[in-house]
């Protein structure tokens, strides 16, 4: 193969799995001690290992008036070409409801470990993983959930089919089966007609299940939604104007999602705009209805399932968090 040839290849399928990575400092991330509005927050980095023993970077933050004791917490996945520091998006309207939040590094982005993203495929396991460790070590979380925003939304209803601990979603912008999201991208675009995109598609899955190790055909959202457990709660968030992925995806999956307890959240703006801040706020009101009190008060863990390595073996702009409203907090002390 030509250098000329090996490049076109290359662009068939590497934008996919490695888009541009979102680097940055862990001081990015602020001080450790701030307020969010007025509620004293502390952030504590951590590390872990998914079931492909690769390191992921964490962060867990908590209101400190709650440290200790029983509440939930929510963990925030990420889009493909972003990182951690996009949970800051939500940590401004969860923290006052006293609701921790927990975000991470999924492999392949940020300063986690992995060549390549896998658009929710292999993060799904590294979720797992990251429940695994917060159940093991901080004893006083209640309730899980989990808010994932274009590849994180699909990562958590992933994570919710594997670990039906997770009884809480809310899933903003998430496709329902990535060959026609590519499909639909390679038509408005590049002007490919079907016939076409079929011809290299084959090429380009081939590809990805040789380097990426996972089959794209397998990313069928829409054969996943209907089997989880009906007692999850979703919620679908859908920018009008998003040209990425359009809005016919989450309202086929809030369709043919069985559970009862579901809505689906429609505002204006594109797939990377920052959302509304009403939508905001009535989404953390879902999440805590969706919680219930008890998620304050007591452990409602029944049957935790623990997921070893050998079972998890088996199985474009960057959206960043505004931060104007999260204040570094400094003791008293600290000037004197």
């Amino acid at each position: 193969m030509s250098q000329q040839e090996y490049k076109w290849n290359e662009l068939l399928w590497k934008p996919i799995v490695r888009p541009p990575r979102h680097c940055y400092n862990l001081k990015d991330l602020g001080n450790e001690i701030f307020k969010v509005k007025d509620t004293i927050t502390k952030r504590t980095d951590f590390e872990i290992h998914n079931n492909r023993n690769q390191k992921l970077q964490c962060s867990l933050f908590e209101p400190v008036r709650m440290q200790d004791k029983p509440h939930p917490c929510m963990i925030y996945l990420h889009g493909n070409s972003s990182s951690r520091i996009e949970s800051f998006t939500i940590i401004e309207y969860l923290i006052p409801a006293n609701i921790s939040v927990c975000g991470i590094d999924l492999s392949g982005s940020g300063l986690s470990e992995g060549e390549y993203i896998s658009l929710g495929y292999h993060e799904s396991k590294d979720v797992i993983c990251l429940y695994d460790y917060l159940r093991e070590n901080k004893g006083y979380l209640t309730s899980i959930g989990i808010w994932g925003r274009s590849m994180g939304s699909v990562t958590a209803i992933l994570a919710a089919h594997y670990n039906y601990e997770f009884k809480v979603l809310v899933c903003d912008s998430p496709f329902s089966n990535l060959t026609l999201l590519c499909q639909e991208l390679a038509k408005a675009n590049y002007k490919i007609p079907n016939c076409c995109f079929n011809c290299f598609w084959c090429y380009v899955k081939s590809k990805i299940h040789q380097e990426v190790k996972f089959n794209i055909d397998e990313l069928n959202i829409v054969q996943i939604i209907q089997v989880l457990p009906q007692d999850v709660q979703i919620l679908f968030l859908s920018a009008q104007q998003d040209d990425l992925i359009r809005e016919s995806h989450p309202k086929l999956l809030m369709k043919l999602f069985r559970g009862h307890n579901k809505e689906l959240f429609s505002f204006e703006g594109t797939h990377n705009s920052r959302r509304p801040v009403k939508i905001l706020e009535e989404s953390v009101q879902f999440v805590c209805k969706a919680f219930g009190q008890r998620a304050w008060t007591e452990i409602q863990i029944q049957n935790t399932t623990k997921y070893s390595q050998t079972q998890l073996s088996k199985q474009y702009p960057l959206l960043r968090g505004d931060r104007k409203s999260v204040q570094p907090y400094i003791e008293k002390g600290d000037y004197q």
